[in-house]
């Protein structure tokens, strides 16, 4: 059994609202989950509860072509003496279900908060840019604002990589960055010119 069933049962037609509630809370969770398959793994017992408790108080809901026949009784009389403590007995059971249906509901949703933290966790994270990398970057990116006019001006293009590589080269000493990554940065700019600049060629 999975969500499917869920997904086609007739709201309307569930006639308590705590079970109403609880296929709606159940829906919700798988539509705002990116995980679909792990959460019908993870929640297939609530979805099968939830199922079968709406057939057992609410078989209208469930959408089916087979309905059933209508058995007629002479005793009318004492089968609805019979019925109505029937009734009392299936409310309060239903209570109890629902009862326990809303703690297993929320077991399930701490297991799966649980497993979508622990993927994450297992997920390789990216680096956090480094400070002389995110200087190096602003550099690179003001050579792409060159004027359509003068991309193709080999003079203007040499002018402007000796002006960024100065002004990185001082930016970074002014910074107190090791000389290493003023050496990194300084290679970077000058092989983004030289690719500009094969370009124009």
């Amino acid at each position: 059994m999975n969500i499917k069933l869920l997904q086609t049962i007739d709201l309307e037609k569930i006639n308590i609202d705590s079970l109403k509630d609880a296929v709606k809370s159940i829906l919700s969770d798988y539509n705002q989950t990116k995980d679909k398959a792990s959460f019908e793994e993870i929640g297939k017992d609530n979805i099968v509860k939830v199922y079968e408790l709406v057939k057992r108080v609410s078989p209208d809901a469930i959408k089916t072509d087979n309905k059933p026949k209508k058995i007629s009784s002479n005793n009318e009389k004492s089968s609805d003496i019979k019925k109505k403590v029937r009734e009392d007995t299936r409310i309060i059971s239903i209570k109890e279900d629902l009862e326990a249906l809303d703690q297993d509901i929320k077991a399930c949703r701490a297991k799966i908060r649980k497993y979508n933290e622990e993927k994450k966790k297992g997920q390789s994270k990216r680096p956090k840019p480094t400070r002389h990398g995110k200087i190096k970057g602003h550099f690179i990116s003001i050579s792409n604002l060159i004027p359509p006019t003068l991309k193709n001006n080999k003079t203007v293009q040499k002018e402007a990589r000796k002006i960024l590589l100065k002004a990185h080269r001082g930016i970074m000493n002014a910074y107190r960055m090791n000389d290493l990554n003023i050496k990194k940065g300084q290679e970077h700019i000058e092989e983004k010119y030289d690719k500009i600049l094969e370009n124009n060629e």
